[in-house]
């Protein structure tokens, strides 16, 4: 086998057992809460603070591994593995509602989504080694493994209770350990023989500008981010509510498995198939698609009375969330400066992170004063309103930054 093979073999089985964990840890735990008698308001509490916490905790991470010349992806990964384990290990064993629970389980969401961007990185790192590692490959791996394990959730909590989420995430987390292992035994033997120094690549520092210089000179690109913060509200909302809202209309876990397995296989083909879409359409273009779907989704769902409307609406999935990441990743990249483009991927990032704890904190407090129909609504009228500001905005800050490095 050759060493290009393997090295895209180990990334994307990396990728595959990090998102299998995310299936666990995020799409069923307002089973796991709820099994465990949280209410909606507290769920959304947990899931809310894990996500904030999780954004300080990637700054000081970054912080260490650029100033630790050694210190690598690959060991981050492995150490952070261990301590979700542990993490993991300490919800299996507290097993009943407490501040205990509740401290453990906000903490395992924190340093499961601190490892996101490590996971992510890892293609450039494996890449080092002078064969080219394919991301697009690697996260479309992921979203199959978590498709299949979603599905595979749905019939085991129903014939073992909530308790096998936990004890199937410490069956992922060694998988995810022991992937990590053989990659950096890989990466090590393949750097040694092109003679290439483990602490880096080499490239050139870019300058980074500051926050405050970045918002003065891209005002529209931050309103189109305030857009993005709109439809990921929605999005979490579809993504860490589902049971409730699927429960509304007479269905049970089994089903949310299936609805995992069906949103997750349809974010495959527009993730394998981006480079071929670049190459015809626009990165604008393919924005304004993407954040209409998130809307028609949502919409759907809200509309839906029976499970087979609910999977039908899934089919939105492929040029909703789908493409946004591609598409937004790539058009910051293309319309800024190096400098300018590292501020944008972190506004870009950030404001995911808004709309997820925004949309986490009032989903599970208007779903226990209100109905899921009321949810529904709001949530609705919030993500159409962020597909009306990118739809907008997005042709006018590439105009305005491509002005700006012709400059």
């Amino acid at each position: 086998m050759s060493r290009k093979t393997l090295l895209n073999l180990d990334y994307a089985f990396i990728q595959a057992t990090y998102w299998m964990f995310y299936a666990v840890a995020a799409m069923f735990v307002s089973v796991y809460m709820l099994g465990k008698g949280y209410s909606n308001t507290a769920i959304g509490i947990v899931i809310a603070a894990g996500n904030i916490l999780a954004v300080f905790m990637q700054s000081v991470l970054a912080n260490i591994t650029d100033r630790a010349a050694r210190l690598t992806d690959i060991t981050v990964i492995k150490l952070l593995t261990v301590v979700l384990f542990l993490l993991t290990a300490a919800v299996l064993l507290i097993g009943e509602r407490s501040a205990a629970l509740t401290v453990t389980y906000t903490a395992l969401i924190v340093v499961h989504t601190a490892l996101h961007p490590f996971v992510n990185a890892m293609s450039f790192t494996l890449g080092e080694s002078g064969e080219y590692v394919s991301f697009g490959i690697g996260r479309s791996m992921g979203s199959f493994s978590a498709a299949v394990l979603g599905l595979a959730m749905g019939y085991l909590v129903t014939g073992f209770g909530v308790d096998v989420i936990p004890f199937s995430g410490l069956i992922i987390l060694v998988m995810l350990e022991a992937a990590v292992f053989v990659a950096g035994r890989h990466y090590r033997r393949f750097t040694a023989d092109e003679g290439t120094k483990l602490s880096g690549s080499g490239d050139e520092l870019v300058a980074v500008i500051s926050l405050r210089d970045f918002v003065c000179g891209n005002r529209l690109f931050m309103l189109m981010s305030a857009g993005v913060v709109a439809l990921f509200f929605g999005n979490v909302i579809l993504e860490n509510f589902t049971i409730q809202i699927i429960e509304s209309i007479g269905a049970d876990t089994e089903q949310l498995g299936v609805m995992i397995f069906v949103m997750a296989i349809l974010e495959m083909p527009a993730m394998l198939g981006f480079d071929r879409l670049k190459k015809r359409f626009s990165y604008v273009f393919l924005l304004r698609v993407a954040a209409i779907f998130f809307s028609v989704k949502i919409i759907l769902m809200t509309m839906a009375d029976s499970m087979a409307m609910m999977y039908a609406a899934q089919f939105s999935q492929v040029l909703g969330y789908g493409l946004m990441f591609p598409a937004m990743v790539s058009f910051i990249d293309d319309i800024m400066s190096r400098g300018e483009a590292v501020r944008g991927q972190a506004v870009f990032t950030t404001a995911i992170t808004v709309g997820n704890v925004i949309g986490c904190v009032f989903g599970g407090r208007i779903l226990d004063i209100s109905t899921v129909g009321t949810l529904m609504m709001i949530s609705s009228a919030i993500t159409v309103a962020g597909t009306v500001i990118i739809c907008a905005t997005a042709g006018m800050v590439g105009k305005r930054n491509e002005r700006k490095l012709m400059r």
